[in-house]
């Protein structure tokens, strides 16, 4: 039995030796603790529950999130960045968002409501009063084009009935007459271009009976309808301060909205392809049904002549070079107001102006315009998915590597001043539930991990100042160390070493230790046991031959 404890101490001890020679080939800088991992079963016990309590409350976080981009939104932290994700459009968000630091230099606006944002990500660049409460005018149909968009297509033919003659005589006209067949997009054209209200109301019947299922619906039913869908939708979108009352923008006391609403639905406006390229155009010139009954006498079809009212993007002298769009408006309770968006290099913006006058509402919108494109910068911050830094680990399985990168979800992009571009500063704060400080100050994260589990936060400053915090993910799985596979990393580590000089070392260090292994071995057993027999053999024959004397 002595001899056998002996035997399973010296392998014990010789194990111990390789293991040790092993972790000799290591990495220069990686700690004690980064190579071997124990832990008792409480400890493990108690980790094991915190880790599955921070896995369900960041799963709970990310499904959050993702409803919240399921209906548009944009996450309010973001403090005027957005994220968008790759080879997708930008989702309309249900907020607007502060830019992160304001340039100088804003032109001055005489209107006594404006807002300029970026079209992608909702960013205000410069507001005035834009909460307060407006009357939208013709801008309404920009709302209304988007409720006309969710029920009906544009290559649709739809009839023209008597709710043309349910306008004032004041009121502009695209020139529909009773009876006409017209596409949904040429009825489009004509609440756009030449602002029609008769369009408009043309375009409400037609949705409204559609979305009731009644084609006998009365045109009083019909706006009653109609109107219903747009405050719903202006609800969806996000607003703040709307209200509206008919589909044409004609003033009514309770038809009302805001700038910033206004900014929100502009802003799903120009995701739509059908009518952001309507409102690009300068005119339009052709048949109302698109020739679809040229053989057929008895249908009503008309040949229309528009041209848009917005001198933004007509031939004119107040034609801006980087006008799209959008809309105007005008009622004497209104004033001059303007939705303009225009494109230059990779910015798209929308202004938008209320109560303003005639020519300001021209020449302020083309310098607000300019003042965004001269004096912000869009910056890309992070590519989806792209490592924000890469994190170091403990208690991990070393397999996986020693470092786990910190990602956001979704792109996150922002504008900036220009000269402010290159003075952001990203700090990387770890939650307290995944952070691990060392002596020497350095911070890790704990294992285990699953990809998307928020792990810290990242926050922004320009020039000391706070500007923004952004939640951050864990990029891959890690999985927790086991005895088994650091042991199996180690051999893994030795043999990608083995020819190396510390390699060559290493082999020789354990050589000499099995050698001195073996050489106790064998004294243990031919030495010592020699002895043994030695004294036995040298007692029994002197008894016997003692016998034998007597």
């Amino acid at each position: 039995m002595k001899k056998r404890w002996h035997k399973v101490l010296a392998l014990t001890l010789a194990a111990a030796l390789c293991l040790g020679a092993v972790g000799c080939g290591k990495d220069e800088g990686t700690t004690e603790e980064q190579q071997v991992t124990t832990e008792t079963e409480g400890t493990e016990g108690q980790e094991n529950t915190e880790n599955q309590e921070n896995k369900e409350d960041a799963a709970a976080d990310q499904a959050e999130g993702e409803g919240e981009k399921a209906e548009g939104a944009k996450e309010p932290e973001t403090d005027g960045a957005t994220t968008e994700t790759e080879g997708t459009a930008a989702a309309t968000p249900t907020t607007l968002q502060e830019v992160w630091l304001q340039a100088d230099g804003a032109p001055t606006i005489t209107a006594e409501s404006a807002l300029l944002i970026d079209q992608e990500s909702g960013t205000i660049l410069y507001e005035k009063n834009a909460k307060e409460k407006i009357y939208p005018a013709s801008v309404t149909k920009i709302i209304t084009a988007l409720v006309v968009m969710d029920y009906l297509q544009p290559d649709e033919i739809i009839t023209v009935g008597t709710e043309i003659n349910e306008v004032t005589l004041d009121s502009s006209k695209a020139g529909h007459v009773l009876n006409e067949k017209l596409t949904v997009e040429n009825a489009l054209r004509g609440l756009l271009m030449p602002s029609g209200n008769d369009s408009a109301n043309v375009l409400a019947a037609a949705t409204a009976r559609k979305a009731e299922n009644d084609q006998d619906m009365s045109f009083a039913k019909c706006e009653a309808v109609f109107t219903d869908l747009m405050n719903k939708k202006a609800e969806e979108l996000g607003a703040v301060n709307s209200h509206f009352t008919n589909a044409h923008g004609y003033h009514d006391e309770n038809h009302y909205s805001c700038a910033y609403d206004m900014a929100l639905f502009t802003m799903a406006f120009m995701q739509n392809e059908t009518l952001a390229e309507i409102v690009s155009e300068k005119s339009f010139s052709g048949n109302g049904a698109d020739g679809q009954f040229a053989d057929d006498p008895e249908v009503i079809t008309q040949d229309y002549n528009w041209v848009s009212h917005n001198y933004l993007i007509t031939d004119n002298e107040y034609q801006y070079a980087y006008a799209t769009g959008i809309k105007t408006g005008f009622t004497d309770e209104a004033g001059e107001c303007l939705a303009a968006s225009a494109e230059k290099g990779d910015m798209k913006l929308i202004s938008l102006l209320f109560k303003g006058s005639d020519p300001a509402r021209w020449t302020e919108s083309a310098s607000l315009l300019e003042y965004g494109f001269n004096n912000y910068a869009r910056v890309e911050l992070t590519a989806a998915g792209a490592a924000i830094e890469e994190v170091p680990l403990t208690k991990h399985n070393k397999l996986q590597g020693d470092t786990v990168p910190l990602v956001y979800q979704n792109a996150l992009v922002t504008y900036l001043p220009t000269n402010a571009v290159d003075s952001v500063e990203t700090t990387v704060t770890i939650l307290d539930d995944y952070k691990v400080e060392e002596k020497d100050g350095t911070v890790k994260v704990k294992a285990p991990l699953t990809k998307g589990e928020k792990i810290a936060t990242v926050t922004y400053t320009i020039d000391g100042k706070e500007v923004a915090q952004m939640p951050a993910y864990a990029g891959a799985d890690i999985e927790k160390g086991t005895i088994f596979n650091n042991i199996w990393y180690g051999l893994k580590t030795f043999f990608s070493h083995l020819f190396s000089l510390k390699g060559l070392i290493t082999v020789v260090v354990i050589v000499v230790i099995l050698t001195i292994i073996y050489l106790i071995l064998k004294r243990m057993r031919y030495g010592g046991g020699y002895r043994r027999r030695g004294g036995y053999t040298l007692k029994s024959p002197s008894r016997r031959r003692g016998r034998r004397r007597w």
